[in-house]
């Protein structure tokens, strides 16, 4: 029976259905409590890194503001570092700031002063990273680690905090080191200037073995000490190397894991590549949702870890509950179903079959008969008349809509036929009219040289005008040229590395100081020497010489041109500004239209153009992934702005 059948395929979609949603509710489920949790993580990481990079710039300004004050300029000018009370001031001070290790350093490297006893001097730092920019007359703050022997040199306590036992970790790679001397240190150096003169470097910092202080502030700013059954939500551990030296994680018997080393995938992945690790990871004694950084000194070596994790058993604990909660509503939700299945059978049984058999002959292309009403229910007897309607409706509109087909592709038959001429036509002309002009400009330069012949002043005249119209001409076939490439969709760069100032500016400046001087304008340069691009160098050069053109077009008399550029990591930045009368607002929304010009503001006269040089520029622009806008203040000056790949030499990643 038709009911039957009904019913089990009403049954079999709704079981087929609901075994779909629990395997995508799950999964949907299991993956957005973790990647939620996760993504916590990451922020937790860069708020750590934040954090981290505020203590750095703390210290650089502790640094300078001692390096700036009296008692330490007036040593510098004696070269008189030895009083006692020097030393005890910047002790004080080293106290009060929570610097581990203060020094002073001579300006040819050796040390003159020590804040912490014994108060070694005399050893050479020049070669360290930090004291040589110093040295170098620059500030500089970071992560370093400092040598057993350097720290002992620095402060005994030092060596002693420093000093850490490695403990047997599972997962981690195998090592036959027993114990960790080195210091991993947050410091800065700074120069001390006397009247423009190097006298010395200030350097301090703080040991990070050891110091509950650094990550207890960074758990409790991101965690707030959450706890989870009586374990810390969330943890944060400093690694000098693979090694725990600095750590909120705990072992079994609640100590902390100082001493413990990382996992070996985490390993491998953070120090030996140099990248970050997002996800699950064993640390210590539980699994962890965790984010790992490798942390750098100022040449880019690798010298240890930050590390950021959430316990992973809440999260998989909400992950459960939740789990449970869905699979009930899912089951409740499938059995109602089924009942409503069975009941719809029953009454969608008959007008179904009729309705299937009436839609079989429309799909078929025929005109079938309207469906008989039964009057067994109201809204299958809806349906019927719905499908009727229906039916009858779509053999009216698939009349209409074949007759508007067919006249509406006419019509853009039509369109495409003329457009396409219209094309043919300009780039035909533009194409053509190169060899004349050409030939133009040839013969009136012959005769400006006086190669056919000596011209009175009347002639000279006149073939400097039929000079100037050939230019105007040369500018109109290149700019229709361009606009046929556009229209046609032909219109691709061909990147090649590209040295703007003596590719491009530089030449473009060269031929138009006829015009310069003509209009006793001048051009102030600012476009660095080094700037080179990846571009279509015919292109750039016909966006230069555009710009260029129009800023002497419209630029004042006696007015200046300035040209500026900046390098903003893959995009390299111009300008190009000429004093003017500028650009009214309510025409910059149609400055780079096609075929749109602008009065001269002089007289209110056009200049001569094709009004296709900014719509070209626009597009050669954004051809090569750039953009391009511009800001006027009328009567004062008006600035292109544009931006264009930056060559990178793939050698040094600049």
């Amino acid at each position: 029976m038709l009911r039957t059948k009904l019913f089990k395929y009403f049954a079999l979609l709704v079981i087929v259905v609901g075994g779909l949603s629990t395997l995508v509710g799950f999964r949907i489920i299991k993956r957005q409590v973790i990647d939620e949790a996760q993504h916590r993580v990451r922020l937790d990481l860069g708020s750590a890194w934040a954090l981290q990079n505020a203590r750095l710039h703390d210290i650089e300004i502790i640094l300078r503001l001692i390096a700036g004050k009296k008692i330490v300029l007036e040593s510098a000018q004696g070269e008189d570092w030895t009083g006692a009370y020097l030393q005890d001031r910047l002790r004080d001070i080293q106290t009060t700031f929570g610097l581990d290790y203060l020094g002073i350093v001579s300006a040819d490297g050796h040390v003159v002063l020590r804040t912490t006893p014994p108060h070694q001097t005399g050893d050479n730092l020049s070669a360290h990273a930090m004291i040589s920019r110093a040295l170098r007359g620059q500030t500089a703050t970071g992560f370093d680690i400092l040598s057993p022997s350097e720290l002992e040199r620095e402060s005994p306590a030092l060596a002693e905090q420093a000093h850490i036992t490695l403990e047997v970790t599972p997962r981690s790679r195998p090592d036959s080191r027993h114990e960790e001397r080195q210091g991993l240190v947050m410091a800065g150096a700074v120069p001390i200037m006397h009247e423009g003169a190097l006298e010395g470097v200030l350097y301090g910092g703080i040991l990070l073995n050891r110091n509950e202080g650094v990550v207890d502030n960074l758990k409790n700013v991101m965690f707030k000490n959450e706890t989870y059954q009586g374990a810390s939500l969330g943890t944060v551990t400093i690694f000098l190397d693979d090694c725990r030296v600095a750590t909120t994680v705990t072992t079994t018997n609640g100590t902390r894991a100082v001493g413990t080393r990382v996992s070996a995938e985490v390993a491998e992945q953070v120090l030996d590549h140099g990248l970050s690790w997002i996800g699950r990871a064993f640390v210590v004694r539980d699994w962890h949702l965790t984010a790992y950084d490798p942390i750098r000194d100022l040449d880019g070596k690798i010298l240890g870890m930050l590390y950021v994790g959430l316990l992973e058993k809440p999260f998989r604990d909400l992950e459960a509950h939740l789990l449970l909660r869905y699979a009930g509503l899912l089951l409740f939700g499938l059995l109602g179903a089924l009942t409503l299945a069975y009941f719809l059978a029953r009454h969608l049984a008959d007008p179904i079959h009729r309705l299937l058999k009436a839609s079989r002959s429309l799909q078929d292309g025929e005109n079938p008969q309207p469906v008989a009403l039964t009057g067994v229910c109201e809204e299958t007897d809806g349906l019927v008349r719905a499908f009727n309607d229906m039916a009858a409706a779509l053999a009216d509109r698939e009349m209409g809509l074949k007759k508007a087909n067919e006249k509406k592709e006419r019509a853009i038959e039509a369109l495409r036929s003329l457009n396409q001429s219209y094309m043919n036509v300009v780039g035909f002309v533009s194409h053509e009219l190169q060899g004349p002009v050409a030939s133009v400009m040839n013969y009136s330069y012959a005769l400006l040289q006086g190669t056919l012949g000596t011209l009175t002043g009347e002639q000279t005249r006149v073939i400097r005008q039929i000079q100037a119209n050939s230019d105007r001409m040369v500018e109109m076939v290149r700019h229709y040229l361009n606009l046929s490439r556009i229209e046609s969709g032909e219109f691709y760069p061909a990147p090649a590395r590209v040295a703007v100032e003596d590719e491009m500016v530089g030449p473009l400046l060269e031929a138009l100081q006829p015009q310069l001087a003509s209009k006793k304008m001048h051009v102030e340069n600012r476009i660095d020497r080094q700037i080179q691009l990846r571009a279509d160098p015919n292109m750039t050069r016909e966006v230069f010489e555009n710009l260029l053109n129009n800023a002497v077009k419209y630029g004042r008399e006696g007015g200046a041109i300035v040209l500026s550029c900046q390098r903003d990591g893959a995009l390299a930045g111009f300008s190009v500004r000429n004093e003017g009368p500028g650009i009214p607002p309510e025409k910059m929304d149609r400055l780079f239209q096609k075929f749109s010009r602008l009065e001269d503001g002089k007289d209110g006269r056009r200049t001569k153009g094709t009004g296709l040089g900014l719509f070209i520029t626009r597009h050669i622009v954004e051809a090569h992934g750039g953009t391009i806008d511009v800001e006027s203040h009328p009567n004062e000056w008006t600035e292109f702005r544009f931006t264009l790949p930056a060559w990178i030499d793939e050698s040094d990643g600049s």
